[in-house]
């Protein structure tokens, strides 16, 4: 398994590809302070008005605010609107 992401990873970069596209991995686009997407991600581990913790590939994401809500939650992404303060990865 190691080896195929070897071989994904040098692809993906040799033909200059999209590395979220090909290899899966987590993107993260903010407006402001109001809104988060996070795309690729494996499932919501915790949720609450303060804190979102997501699953990804690479480990978790925790995001911190007030008053965040799911505005959407799909298989591909989540988008949480509030008073973001922070996001920390959670790396394995």
């Amino acid at each position: 398994m190691i080896v195929k992401n070897n071989i994904k990873r040098k692809l993906t970069s040799a033909l200059e590809l999209p590395k979220d596209v090909m290899l899966g991995l987590p993107a993260v686009a903010m407006t402001g302070d109001e809104e988060i997407v996070v795309t690729n991600h494996r499932g919501l581990l915790e949720y609450s008005g303060g804190c979102v913790r997501l699953s990804t590939v690479l480990g978790g994401i925790k995001i911190f605010g007030t008053n965040m809500v799911l505005k959407e939650i799909t298989a591909e992404s989540v988008m949480i609107a509030g008073k973001i303060q922070s996001v920390a990865w959670e790396v394995k």
